[in-house]
């Protein structure tokens, strides 16, 4: 299996993140807190307050929707349930930073179903754990530290 560069979206706003592309697909993505003006902007490693991948069914679509879920207050996503206990709910703080999401989909429907799963669901699955690693490698190789909201 090819082992893609790490190549993201450009930021886009939290409340348009169902408009990117490949949305559908598993994969990385990486979240922004600031109060700079990142939309449209290219993704640079020292705007990132967190990283995370997903290998489910509903892809980064899912996943994205547990992060927001947990930003508002009920649980769902682990690195969404920090954000929440540091800055409490979204619409307290969304007027005094911004909240941006960029994605690097992994182009490859994961049946995720044991007994119905193929080698090569399990060989993309790893991939994505790998590039997330690889994310956050290349993060701490760039700041000297991991992503604030990465607790684990």
């Amino acid at each position: 299996m090819h082992v893609p560069n790490l190549k993201f979206s450009k930021w886009i706003l939290w409340e348009e993140r169902n408009s990117l592309k490949n949305i559908d697909f598993p994969g990385i993505y990486m979240i922004a807190i600031t109060r700079k003006r990142l939309h449209g902007k290219k993704a640079l490693y020292c705007d990132v307050d967190y990283i995370g991948m997903t290998n489910a069914k509903n892809g980064l679509y899912g996943r994205l929707s547990q992060f927001n879920q947990s930003i508002q207050g009920r649980p769902g996503h682990s690195g969404g349930w920090t954000v929440y206990y540091d800055l409490g709910g979204y619409q307290r703080w969304r007027k005094k930073y911004h909240l941006y999401v960029c994605t690097m989909p992994i182009r490859h429907k994961i049946e995720v179903d044991k007994k119905l799963r193929k080698p090569a669901d399990l060989r993309a699955m790893g991939l994505i754990a790998y590039l997330e690693y690889a994310t956050l490698a290349e993060y701490k190789r760039i700041m000297d530290k991991e992503p604030e909201y990465n607790k684990k």
